[in-house]
C-alpha cells in the first residue's frame, strides 16, 4: 500500500484534485493525512525532497502500475504542476 504522500501525488494528477488544491491548498494537504514535513515539501516545492521520500515508498511502483520485478524508471513522473 502506497503511503498518504505517493496517493496524494497521484490524486493531484485529476484535473478536479488539482483545482481543489490550488484554491485551498492546506484543506487538501490536511485531509491527506500527509505529515507537517511533507506538507512542507508539497509547499515550497521541494522536488528533490518529494522524490526521495517517495523513492523510500515500499507502496511506489504498484500505485503507479509498475510490476514488482521490474525497476522503477530513471526519472519519476511529474505529477504536480504547481
Amino acid at each position: 500500500m502506497a503511503s498518504n504522500l505517493t496517493n496524494l501525488i497521484i490524486r493531484l494528477s485529476d484535473p478536479q484534485q488539482f483545482q481543489a488544491y490550488q484554491q485551498n491548498p492546506n484543506a487538501v494537504l490536511n485531509a491527506a493525512g500527509i505529515t507537517t514535513n511533507e506538507q512542507n515539501l508539497i509547499l515550497n516545492k521541494d522536488l528533490p525532497g518529494m522524490r526521495s521520500i517517495l523513492l523510500a515508498d515500499p507502496g511506489l511502483k504498484a500505485a503507479l502500475g509498475i510490476p514488482a520485478n521490474q525497476d522503477l524508471p530513471p526519472i519519476l513522473p511529474t505529477f504536480i504542476r504547481i
